[in-house]
């Protein structure tokens, strides 16, 4: 189900149509259907409308979610090196390893 939801945002997005795909994903959150992959996507169209506060929150309620995650924590990794945040981004990683390693 959550799936549908996400290919149905992803083709809103492709079309142009970023806040309907924001509004669709905030709506079956609401509903109560909340998942990673929808916290994720979310944070990833709030990194594109420049909206940073948006984009970490949803980062870290996907990795609430799931805390294994490798995706999310590239996702922060990838953010903080863009902006010059190297400290950050190497913190990410150092974690994101550690989860890695323990497999």
């Amino acid at each position: 189900m959550g799936e549908t939801y996400l290919n149905q945002a992803r083709v809103l997005a492709a079309e142009g149509k970023l806040g309907e795909a924001m509004l669709l994903l905030e709506a079956v959150i609401e509903s109560g259907k909340e998942t990673a992959g929808i916290a994720k996507l979310l944070a990833s169209f709030s990194l594109r409308i420049k909206e940073v506060r948006a984009f970490q929150n949803w980062c870290h309620e996907a990795l609430r979610m799931d805390p294994n995650d490798l995706e999310v924590y590239q996702m922060l990794e990838d953010y903080f090196r863009h902006v010059g945040r190297d400290f950050e981004a190497d913190e990410v990683r150092e974690v994101a390893e550690s989860i890695s390693r323990r497999g």
